[in-house]
């Protein structure tokens, strides 16, 4: 598996704007749309294109074109947050979506499915997951396990997200050696409420707005 830290000086300033607690709903939105475009070079990366031939206003011109079917899958709720630009930059994508709640049961963090909406075809797509956040990984883990068991292949999921802990990484890589992961920062705790430190607390609430 690849895990990849996505990093340039216009991501550190909105990954700051992000983790700042005085930002605001409006400007929070507005700089996880920014880190999404500029993280959508690495996003897409595993897509497969075609060549064709098309006509420009002066002559034919041989181009390249998405070949392969992408299904772009928000975890519910903050993965909502890095819909809008892939909606744009992948216009041909079917997008569907995986609601998954984390609880805190007996010491340990569970997760489990309250909404799905996929397409019968789902092991024919490259896959995208997005979550703002990675903590323990749980929520991750188990997205990814459901869409093992309906046929995708590991290494046609693409894990995009803007922090994770190093706990919820190395988990991942050690589950799953053949997914790619993104990320634009990794920060080194998890607190006894499984949030990143320092993080940026709950990205859902200051999405949302509560």
């Amino acid at each position: 598996m690849a895990v990849s830290q996505t990093r340039n000086p216009m991501i550190d300033h909105y990954v700051g704007v992000i983790r700042d607690k005085s930002t605001g709903k409006g400007d929070f939105a507005n700089a996880i749309e920014n880190i999404v475009y500029l993280m959508s070079q690495d996003i897409t990366g595993n897509i497969g294109t075609e060549r064709k031939k098309v006509m420009t206003p002066v002559a034919e011109a041989d181009v390249a074109y998405f070949f392969d079917k992408v299904l772009v899958v928000p975890i519910l709720r903050a993965g909502m947050a890095m819909f809008e630009p892939l909606r744009r930059l992948l216009p041909m994508a079917t997008f569907g979506y995986m609601g998954i709640r984390r609880t805190h049961c007996e010491g340990e963090f569970q997760a489990d499915m309250y909404y799905r909406s996929l397409p019968d075809d789902l092991a024919e797509h490259k896959v995208i997951l997005t979550e703002v956040i990675v903590a323990t990984g749980s929520t991750i883990d188990y997205t990814i396990d459901h869409l093992l068991k309906d046929g995708v292949a590991q290494e046609n999921i693409t894990l995009a997200c803007i922090i994770a802990s190093k706990m919820g990484v190395d988990m991942l890589i050690e589950k799953y050696p053949k997914i790619n992961i993104l990320a634009c920062a990794i920060d080194e705790k998890l607190n006894e409420k499984g949030y990143i430190v320092p993080g940026l607390g709950d990205a859902g609430d200051r999405y949302n707005g509560c």
